[in-house]
């Protein structure tokens, strides 16, 4: 999809939200989730019934129609088909990455020269791994591994509809996350794996918030073994029952990743690198970085300011478990998973992803602007496979992070003095 083709969708989108009278996106920046049963959902009547029904017959079209097209942004996909390859082989992908002599016969024409950064092991948590796996032994091709992660974005959807039934909110908010042209575009266009640990992740929101514990813990060890961001959802899930819940944590995560611990030092080799080195579109890790001129010092600064957020949130939301506010844990998780996103010193558009769920519970006009606006980040690309030249333009920043910003403040600052 082309930058025009990706903003007249983003255009369409907003104007969507408009006409479904999503109107919490545009009274205040992020509704209290702990008062959410207090703002009841429209009674059900056959024209609503009729446009919930639009929206998710539409969100399949889209999804549909992405899914014929080769991916053209993100080469991302070839990786995770080479993976499950190897690993359906009896290979250890922490072991030997790509260019690894021992997998020549391995290689093809159609894959293997595809795959980015052939030196690497692989980066990907087991759960990952195991996905990939299952579905190249089924299909070892790029369209059935996008297929994959596409029905994980539709069955995020369905917990979302269960959520926001639960909560007793209108269900045609499910429209923030359906339709999000971004959504849409990483998850069926280009096939990215983070579908799958949204899934767990909102999974184990939803079982924590109907008070099922072990699904909650399962569900989260699931989504932090497709990717190690939601790690950070741990100690709120560990608010009850924290020593068996942590017991079952620590279990799943390391039977998962015996199959793999042949590889020793490499198992997390990739990882460290990527964590220590990487750095792509990022917005106050930036500044951090300029004032303490220092790329190794603003990193250190960002943890520890998230970490510092951890507490802060850990310990709002134990008054609120206490007080029967379970479902503010969303409101909790948004604020985080905002600060992670915008201290990460590497953003690529699909990470943002991990946010828009959060949304539909508490939307936000701002971050669903930001949706938009991150997509310039890939005009890089255009820059690289024009010049061989990986270079981030100033400018391009600037048009992508300063409306987001000026909104989210300006939000923030209306929403204080209406509270006064």
């Amino acid at each position: 999809m082309c930058e025009a083709g990706f903003f007249s969708a983003f255009i369409l989108y907003a104007a969507s939200l408009v006409l479904l009278k999503i109107n919490q996106v545009s009274k205040c920046p992020a509704p209290r989730a702990s008062q959410a049963h207090l703002h009841r959902a429209p009674a059900a009547s056959p024209a609503r019934n009729f446009y919930l029904a639009g929206i998710l017959f539409f969100a399949c079209c889209f999804r549909i129609i992405l899914w014929q097209s080769p991916p053209s942004i993100s080469d991302d996909i070839y990786r995770y088909v080479w993976e499950g390859k190897i690993l359906a082989a009896g290979i250890n992908p922490f072991s030997h990455a790509p260019a690894d002599p021992q997998l020549e016969k391995y290689r093809d024409r159609e894959i293997f020269p595809n795959i980015n950064h052939k030196e690497y092991t692989t980066i990907y948590p087991p759960v990952s791994l195991f996905i990939f796996s299952l579905c190249t032994q089924l299909s070892p091709t790029i369209k059935a591994m996008n297929m994959v992660f596409i029905i994980f974005d539709l069955l995020t959807m369905l917990v979302l509809l269960f959520t926001v039934h639960s909560l007793s909110m209108d269900l045609l908010r499910i429209v923030i996350y359906a339709w999000n042209p971004l959504v849409i575009l990483e998850f069926s266009g280009s096939g990215h794996l983070d579908s799958a640990g949204i899934f767990f992740l909102m999974l184990a929101l939803y079982f924590f918030i109907k008070k099922q514990g072990s699904g909650s813990i399962v569900s989260l060890a699931l989504s932090c073994l497709s990717k190690f961001l939601p790690l950070i959802f741990l100690p709120f899930i560990l608010i009850k029952r924290k020593f068996i819940n942590l017991a079952v944590f620590v279990l799943i995560m390391g039977t998962c990743y015996i199959p793999f611990l042949g590889a020793r030092d490499n198992l997390f080799q990739t990882l460290t690198t990527y964590s220590r080195r990487w750095r792509f579109n990022a917005s106050l890790f930036d500044i951090i970085s300029w004032i303490a001129r220092s790329e190794g010092t603003a990193r250190i600064i960002s943890a520890a300011c998230v970490l510092s957020m951890v507490i802060v949130l850990v310990a709002w939301y134990r008054r609120n478990f206490h007080e029967g506010k379970t479902e503010s844990i969303y409101q909790a998780g948004f604020i985080l998973l905002g600060c992670v996103i915008i201290l990460t010193p590497v953003l690529h558009p699909w990470y943002l992803c991990w946010i828009i769920p959060f949304l539909v519970i508490m939307p936000n006009r701002a971050w669903i602007l930001f949706s938009g606006t991150i997509f310039l980040a890939y005009l890089v690309l255009k820059g690289f496979v024009e010049t061989g030249i990986w270079k981030e333009s100033m400018m391009v920043r600037v048009v992508e992070y300063v409306p987001f910003y000026g909104l989210l403040l300006y939000d923030g600052l209306r929403n204080f003095r209406q509270k006064r």
